[in-house]
């Protein structure tokens, strides 16, 4: 097993951001680490340091990708001799909301799934909801104005600055119920191999149920409760490309090397 990293820009022998903590670590503990440009995937290029090994099979932690430029850094991978821990395939499974959102549907807001963004709005009215989260099937909006919309022409303009600040639009566009939720009870989860781990040491029932459910090598779970008291389920991520939010870089390199 190989950890494979971007590089800091401004020094290639670093982690970029908030992955160095983790590529330190888990250094000190032994388990094989590389560091890579990230910007070099666009051109098809990657050029680990060291190199990779035949055989080598990678977990990717790092900044994030769409599946296009994630199944680039198979093929790279798989030029070298290894493979990815987690094939494109299964990355999309949980990297887009529709993907995984039919495994756990009772657990989590009812959604709607937009292709054409010319139906947004005709939708949004069928709906009969009368507030919509708004977001692409990765992302939500995260300028000031935020991703609530009160009405379905709302909806038309959140879909407008996702695309303003995100570049694109990922996927499609999904339409969420809004829930009263607490927002800050959310605690973010990772499976990895079928075993949840949570940053405290308490897993809920519903993460363990999840992880019968959503069977791939390695992922996120966020749950919030509602202001009833029950768990909701508000997203699942390829956890390559997930932050660690409320984990201790130690706790959760902990769970990594008990996988290894």
């Amino acid at each position: 097993m190989r950890v494979l990293f971007p590089y800091n820009p401004l020094n290639e022998k670093e982690a970029d951001g908030p992955f160095n903590d983790e590529y330190l670590q888990l250094k000190e503990k032994g388990i094989a680490c590389s560091l890579f440009d990230y910007d070099a995937l666009a051109f098809d290029e990657s050029r680990p340091k060291p190199r990779l090994d035949g055989g080598d099979t990678v977990l990717y932690r790092g900044w994030m990708l769409n599946p296009e430029a994630y199944e680039k850094l198979s093929v790279l991978v798989n030029k070298s001799g290894g493979k990815m821990l987690t094939n494109t395939d299964d990355f999309i499974k949980s990297h887009h909301l529709p993907k995984w959102y039919e495994k756990v549907h009772e657990f989590t807001p009812e959604t709607i799934f937009i292709e054409n963004e010319e139906d947004i709005v005709s939708v949004a009215e069928k709906s009969g909801w009368g507030k919509f989260f708004v977001k692409d099937f990765v992302k939500s909006n995260y300028s000031d104005r935020g991703s609530i919309a009160n009405s379905p022409i709302e909806v038309e303009e959140i879909v407008g600055l996702i695309r303003q600040h995100r570049g694109e639009i990922e996927g499609g566009i999904a339409l969420r119920r809004v829930e009263d939720l607490i927002g800050e009870s959310e605690v973010r989860y990772f499976v990895f191999n079928g075993k949840p781990y949570s940053p405290n040491g308490v897993v809920p029932p519903l993460v363990c149920e999840i992880a019968t459910r959503h069977k791939v090598p390695f992922y996120s779970v966020d749950v919030v409760q509602r202001t009833d008291g029950e768990l909701r389920i508000i997203e699942i991520g390829d956890g390559q490309v997930s932050d660690r939010k409320n984990w201790e870089a130690t706790v959760f390199c902990e769970a990594l090397v008990e996988n290894f």
